[in-house]
């Protein structure tokens, strides 16, 4: 859980706020920020997001009662409820979320720290914790809790910087046009990482063009600063800013040491992932226990941000060598894992048309079994792109593969524009699992992978779920 000791005097506050809006009855100090009233302790600052299921105003007494000394709200609110709290402090502001993203960045300049921030379509999350374990092994590092990239979770993490940090990896994500940019200003970074450029949540940005417009965002940021860039540069939309970044580090597939990392990646027939690397200086080889695409693609940012960040490569090595996925939560980030005749990978936290696409390649690349299926769910917030989006991906899926069994009403509206015999849909869940099912027994003598993934929303890891009680016990 994240925890803050983040203090503010009323001078502070001013500075951030301006006097029209701190209507403060005493003179205070105060420790800590929360937005959750339930967690509220005395002395602290309260802020009264307003969200899509809760607004936090209506939680104001009780933050109050706990020992809130100061209350962030919106003016609107404040103009109809502040004859209810005659004596208490109160800062108003028109939006209560971009307030607290200016105390957390007023926070965050109190450290003159590194702070590297991790944006992109795909691979983030996996990106951050990748960076996070090599750093550590070095530097004392705050890294984003769980998926708190937002507009919220941001500024939270921020709140929690203090004496001991050395460093910051942040993620930074996006839903909609400008997300990027708000949350460089609020962080800060004095370098960055955008994994790729990718189809996702093309509902507000419409196309690749405007998935790169947003993200790249970051590059503008750190250009601006004359901040460290690190460049992907087998992202083909990526790959050319290189040219109009100074301050960059580069990295990519490459055996003719093109990039200031080059690295080259060998898989076995059982997805055991090797890269060879070369910072044009040394070679050295890196073994992940990690298996898939995704983790190798991951591994070669964090190399390259240990080689940046100067640590000796045998640090960079036990760190990414000894990296072990989190599979404390059933929906996986490629969480291979294997029983009897049955592998299954499950890829099921979200989907989009890119990482399901690396799925799939993943998949293709596993060649020590005998037989593989797709099972794939609905991908969410593709917009006007939706059914076109779908129909390519069955096009790519079902020359790999043996079975593609499909849930979704997109996948639905999809197969009746393709026929092919090893192509199915089903109505549900349970008709999926009792025809995957016949399909094992029929062959239960050969060797199968299964991959399953979808969009947070179909919460495909049931599936998964289901394979493991019935085949993995």
């Amino acid at each position: 859980m994240i925890k803050n000791n983040a203090k503010f005097t009323i001078q502070e506050l001013l500075a951030i706020f301006h006097k029209d809006n701190v209507l403060f009855n005493q003179d205070i100090n105060t420790e800590k920020v929360f937005i959750d009233s339930r967690e509220v302790q005395p002395n602290s600052i309260f802020v009264a997001i307003k969200g899509e299921n809760l607004d936090a105003h209506s939680k104001i007494p009780e933050a109050i009662q706990k020992g809130a000394s100061v209350c962030i709200v919106e003016k609107s609110w404040y103009e109809q409820n502040k004859e209810n709290f005659p004596n208490l402090n109160f800062i108003t502001v028109k939006n209560t979320i971009e307030a607290l993203g200016k105390i957390a960045n007023f926070h965050r300049y109190r450290y003159d720290i590194e702070v590297l921030a991790i944006a992109g379509s795909n691979g983030k999350t996996t990106t951050k914790e990748m960076v996070a374990e090599v750093l550590s092994k070095k530097y004392k590092v705050l890294k984003t809790y769980k998926n708190f990239n937002n507009q919220i979770g941001v500024p939270l993490m921020l709140l929690s910087l203090n004496e001991d940090i050395e460093m910051a990896v942040l993620e930074i994500g996006t839903n909609y046009p400008s997300e990027i940019f708000l949350l460089s200003e609020i962080v800060a970074p004095t370098a960055g990482i955008i994994t790729n450029i990718g189809k996702e949540h093309l509902e507000g940005f419409i196309d690749l063009d405007g998935v790169e417009a947003e993200e790249t965002t970051l590059f503008s940021f750190l250009k601006k600063t004359d901040s460290k860039a690190f460049v992907n540069m087998d992202d083909e939309r990526l790959n050319l800013y290189a040219m109009v970044l100074d301050n960059k580090f580069t990295y990519g597939l490459s055996t003719n040491n093109m990039y200031n990392l080059n690295v080259n990646i060998i898989f076995d027939n059982a997805l055991n992932t090797t890269l060879i690397c070369n910072n044009q200086e040394t070679e050295f080889q890196i073994n992940l226990k990690a298996k898939g695409l995704n983790f190798a693609y991951n591994a070669i940012p964090a190399i390259a941000a240990g080689l940046h960040y100067k640590l000796p490569i045998d640090l960079i090595k036990n760190a990414l060598e000894n990296f072990i996925p989190d599979l404390s939560n059933d929906y996986a980030r490629m969480a291979i894992e294997n029983k009897n005749n049955i592998t299954i990978l499950n890829d099921t936290y979200n989907a989009n048309p890119s990482s399901t696409t690396l799925a799939l390649e993943t998949l293709k690349h596993l060649s020590n079994v005998e037989k593989k299926i797709a099972i794939l769910g609905d991908m969410r917030e593709l917009g006007e792109s939706s059914l076109s989006e779908h129909i390519s991906m069955i096009n790519i899926a079902i020359k790999n593969v043996d079975a593609l069994l499909l849930i979704g009403d997109e996948y639905s509206k999809a197969k009746q524009e393709i026929d092919a015999p090893n192509l199915f849909h089903f109505e549900s869940k349970s008709n999926l699992i009792d025809f995957l099912y016949d399909l094992l027994k029929q062959d239960k003598e050969k060797t199968f992978a299964i991959l399953v993934k979808g969009s947070r929303g179909m919460k495909m890891e049931e599936i998964t779920i289901a394979i493991k009680n019935n085949f993995f016990v």
